[in-house]
């Protein structure tokens, strides 16, 4: 039989190790989904929305040292495809994002086909590269290079807009004629190394900060050996939560403004500061005037695999370009034996701080209720739900105010298991995530924890975990609100603002898909019902009702993150 550019391209994926493929169906893409849908080396599953894919690629880039596969059709399939993607660029996560295109000789310029769009143009802004494959005999070659650089260096997706009469055309290409290219992981030479040593054993306050790209370069163990060896106070971004173990002694938060006054102190205050594989998001409160502005004197090391990251959103003392894992293995020879002249009160002073930020939050989560209402607050929820998931569970966290509280009380062993989306920040994400992130490991347990707004965004996936009979979990925090913007239009004095919602009964909508559906109305009710969603066979939504709960941190960051803004109420 002969072969055909999609054949090639499901041979290329086997050869690189790639077996997850999700997508919505579309004839254009048809000749995909029915070699991934023969062949048992895939896992393909198909979605009731394009965005949906795109999360669940998302979570398998997040979770393994592999990436996955998104597809959607021609025009409103790929424009529906767009959230998904523009989360993992954000996020740095690879992904070979494929869509079909119209005829050929059809779509440079457009001849106005029923659901013609600009669909390069349109990816080429939320990817690492695009390409259109315009000739079959062109295929492998463009397959091989969307693959390589969606790994290669700071990873991110990639695109291939695949016009259908191509993706259906003979293609002889030879899988083998192509060796697999190596993915280098440079490091800076000795003598950046031991002054970057130099620094932190001169320091007085001395800092470690560890980004995402310290878990997708696998060097979490060698990080943890850094915060042993030195003792220093260290923290992580969203994206490496769980990279320093919770009973740490030296831990002082995590998640940056969501990890609260320990770390926005620790960053601040520190006198050397190492940052590896971070960007210096928004989400960290360093150099955001008024309230975070940079001390004179103080020096940043950043190290990161992108150089064009280096110094843009921080001035630093040293930018270095090296891959995280090597980087760390090399930083801990040479400062192994060193004498180090960290001032042990400052970083001792620290730790208290962020206990003491622990105490302020399970003081909220004892009151169990909203003060005023009997509605249980988010916090005990949370706290709750911290308590009796496994310890080795895969949570998956949505966006939105419900994320403040599962930032304050989950805390995953390994960072590969925390599904967050901290660079887009937006909703509807969770319970994609999780169901990927089921597929793929049958045999843990699965939670998505998510609020009411953000499960309305994607609930239809519901439908997609029945049919396939994955047993996730979703517990469902649902006050009726717009919960993060909510304090906004308090702050306004605006009823009208636009925050309340109608109350949606998620557990009736999640019989209707087929799932399991349980209301629980009080904390002790919870772990019975988690239980019995474990030993269901089938996808289950735990919908508990709760009271909108003001987060600590509501207080300081919206003013890192909307500095400069002003908040005056409008007069009309």
């Amino acid at each position: 039989m002969t072969s055909t550019v999609t054949s090639v391209l499901l041979k290329i994926l086997k050869k690189h190790g790639i077996r997850h493929i999700f997508g919505l169906p579309a004839a254009q893409i048809g000749l995909l989904m029915d070699g991934a849908g023969k062949d048992p080396y895939f896992n393909y599953i198909t979605t009731r929305h394009e965005e949906a894919a795109g999360h669940m690629a998302h979570a398998i880039g997040k979770m393994t040292d592999s990436m996955a596969v998104c597809f959607a059709t021609v025009g409103p399939g790929a424009t529906n495809l767009v959230p998904g993607v523009a989360a993992a660029w954000a996020d740095n996560i690879p992904m070979l994002v494929i869509t079909p295109d119209n005829q050929h000789d059809s779509i440079e310029p457009g001849k106005d086909l029923l659901q013609n769009a600009n669909q390069r143009d349109l990816y080429s802004a939320i990817t690492k590269w695009n390409a259109t494959i315009h000739t079959p005999e062109r295929a492998g070659e463009l397959i091989e290079r969307a693959i390589h650089i969606a790994r290669s260096g700071r990873p991110g997706p990639v695109h291939l807009n695949i016009p259908c009469d191509i993706g259906t055309a003979p293609c002889d290409h030879d899988v083998d004629s192509i060796p697999p290219i190596a993915r280098p992981r440079p490091v800076p030479n000795r003598d950046d190394l031991n002054a970057v040593a130099d620094l932190l054993a001169n320091a007085k306050r001395p800092a470690l900060l560890a980004g995402g790209g310290v878990v997708r370069a696998d060097g979490v163990e060698e990080f943890r050996e850094l915060v042993n060896l030195t003792g220093f106070p260290a923290t992580t971004t969203a994206h490496a939560r769980g990279t320093v173990p919770f009973d740490c002694a030296t831990h002082v938060g995590s998640s940056g403004v969501l990890g609260g006054w320990g770390v926005a102190e620790t960053l601040s205050e520190s006198d050397v500061l190492l940052a590896v594989g971070c960007k210096f998001s928004s989400f960290l409160p360093l150099n955001k005037p008024p309230l975070y502005p940079l001390k004179p004197g103080q020096k940043i090391i950043q190290v990161d695999i992108d150089g064009e990251v280096l110094g843009r959103n921080v001035p630093l003392a040293m930018g270095l370009v090296g891959d995280a894992r090597e980087f760390l293995r090399l930083l801990n020879q040479e400062l192994d034996g060193r004498t180090l002249n960290a001032d042990q009160d400052w970083i001792g002073a620290k730790v208290d701080r962020y206990k003491a930020y622990r105490q302020e939050l399970d003081a909220i989560a004892d009151a169990r209720v909203t003060e005023g209402t009997n509605m249980l607050n988010e916090a005990a929820v949370l706290r709750t739900i911290a308590n009796i998931i496994p310890p080795d569970a895969i949570l998956a966290t949505d966006g939105g105010q419900v994320m403040e509280w599962c930032q304050s009380f989950l805390e995953p062993r390994d960072p590969h298991h925390f599904l967050f989306v901290p660079g887009m920040g937006h909703l509807g994400f969770g319970l994609p995530m999780a169901i990927a992130a089921k597929s793929a490991e049958p045999d843990h347990t699965v939670v998505c924890v998510t609020g009411d707004g953000a499960m309305g965004m994607t609930c239809q996936e519901l439908e997609t975990a029945a049919r396939y009979g994955l047993n996730v979990i979703t517990i469902v925090c649902n006050d009726s609100h717009w919960g993060m913007y909510r304090p906004f239009g308090e702050l306004l004095d605006n009823p009208n603002f636009g925050t309340r919602l109608s109350h949606v009964d998620f557990a009736k909508i999640a019989e209707g898909y087929g799932c399991v559906g349980e209301k629980v109305e009080s904390l002790e009710e919870l772990p019975r019902a988690f239980e019995r969603a474990q030993k269901s066979d089938r996808p289950a939504v735990i919908d508990i009702q709760v009271d909108f709960t003001r987060h600590p941190v509501d207080d300081f960051w919206p003013v890192v993150v909307l500095r400069g803004m002003d908040l005056t109420p409008v007069e009309v």
